[in-house]
């Protein structure tokens, strides 16, 4: 792979940037902000202060881009690895079922998942997942199909090298050139995949939860934003909103700039 890009690193820092704010404002230390928010308290929630709750929202929103992404790319690099390894009929029968699950509408499919799991859960099942599992699981059960589909033909153009077939010709089997020679090459694109995948997951999850679908305790900056934006019909009720809308947008840009520059490097190399 090229040297990462200057707009992966951009990404990155702030990613990164947010990741630390979240982590410190939002669960080390709230007590800062709720002692010297600028922005005063929420005027639905007159105990929170604005910053409590945004910068609360932002911890919840990435952890859970964090968990759906890296699981959604497990299970599409998973199922890719099989197909490629099982090889003929297999193959095509797996590529279909995640064309099938690709074509569908992600956050549609994950509200009437949302909407099943609750159920479940009101009924005492649920397998003991709370409201942050059920949605990463959603997440991952229509996020999977694209990593998989990218990571098959991925795979497909390495064993086009000709050491791989070099290996094979010495009788190598499938699993050792895939452990051995196909791996390595592979870990920038699995990490590029990832990256792409936390963008998607955070706006799918905002969505579910700004419509009141998703019962996301601690508030995610989705839900958050759609239990406050009837303040926007008071004065002064922009100061409520546009934090948690500028940090939501944020993080986005951060996961975005950071998986398309280094997925076109990934590709470049």
């Amino acid at each position: 792979m090229s040297r990462i890009p200057t707009r992966a690193w951009v990404g990155f820092l702030l990613l990164g940037g947010l990741g630390a704010l979240s982590l410190l404002m939002g669960r080390l230390f709230p007590e800062v902000l709720a002692s010297s928010c600028p922005l005063g308290s929420d005027l639905t929630r007159p105990d929170r202060t604005v910053c409590e709750l945004a910068f609360g929202g932002l911890w919840i929103s990435l952890a859970i881009g964090l968990a759906a992404g890296g699981l959604s790319t497990g299970l599409g690099l998973a199922v890719a690895a099989v197909a490629r390894l099982s090889g003929g009929v297999l193959e095509r029968w797996v590529m279909r079922l995640a064309d099938a699950f690709f074509a569908l509408p992600d956050v549609l499919v994950v509200m009437v998942l949302q909407l099943a799991g609750q159920s479940l859960v009101d009924a005492g099942g649920g397998a003991g997942l709370g409201p942050f599992g059920l949605m990463v699981v959603s997440l991952a059960l229509v996020g999977w199909a694209g990593p998989a589909r990218m990571f098959r033909n991925r795979l497909s153009t390495l064993e086009g090298q000709e050491f791989v077939a070099a290996s094979r010709a010495l009788g190598a089997t499938r699993f050792h050139v895939l452990r051995v020679h196909l791996w390595p090459a592979l870990l920038p694109f699995v990490l590029a995949v990832f990256l792409s995948r936390l963008p998607a997951a955070i706006l799918a999850e905002s969505t579910v939860s700004f419509f009141g679908i998703a019962r996301m305790e601690p508030m995610s900056l989705g839900r958050y934003l759609g239990t406050s934006y009837a303040a926007l019909i008071y004065e002064g009720g922009t100061r409520i909103v546009i934090p948690a809308w500028a940090l939501l947008m944020l993080l986005v840009l951060g996961a975005s700039l950071s998986s398309q520059a280094l997925g076109t490097s990934v590709r470049k190399g």
